[in-house]
């Protein structure tokens, strides 16, 4: 119905108003697809072109960090199993000069051993543990230390995990 009056409307104009409703119609829709379609894409390119050279030194950056890790990666030793994990043990204990009568390793896996020291000065116990972390990737799952009645002097049982 809409259609059909529209077309007998359209019908009944002259040639010219038809032609300068057309020109002005082809004129209203360019106004509308650059207001709403290439002025905003145009707006986004722009704001893209002014980010990309931020965003080429991020990814440079990310990946100068990615082969910095894997250098790392590839520097640590890996962490000892079994007998090295008593091995690294003893070495930490003779490293750290303390006596090595006291001390009593146990393995309770391939990763873990459990370690009791009788009597032990507690900054040398806290430095030989670091000791440990750092130098041959064994850390302390689980500790109990007790003061004895020496100063500074403690009885320690821990059990150690090598790795992770």
């Amino acid at each position: 119905m809409i259609l059909k009056t529209a077309t007998s409307w359209w019908q009944q104009l002259a040639p010219r108003e038809r032609h300068l409703i057309s020109w002005g119609a082809a004129g209203l829709l360019a106004a509308l697809c650059y207001a709403y379609l290439w002025q905003p894409i145009a707006m986004e390119r722009h704001k893209l072109r002014a980010s990309l050279p931020q965003l080429r030194a991020n990814a440079a950056q990310i990946q100068r960090q990615a082969q910095e890790v894997a250098r790392l990666r590839a520097s640590i030793a890996p962490p000892p199993r079994g007998g090295a994990i008593k091995s690294a043990i003893q070495q930490a204990v003779n490293e750290a000069g303390l006596d090595s009568k006291t001390l009593q390793v146990n393995l309770l896996d391939e990763g873990r051993a459990n370690m009791a020291m009788a009597s032990v000065s507690f900054d040398a116990w806290t430095a030989m543990a670091a000791n440990l972390q750092k130098n041959h990737g064994i850390r302390m799952e689980s500790c109990t230390i007790e003061a004895l009645p020496e100063s500074g002097m403690v009885s320690v049982r821990a059990v150690l995990t090598a790795g992770a």
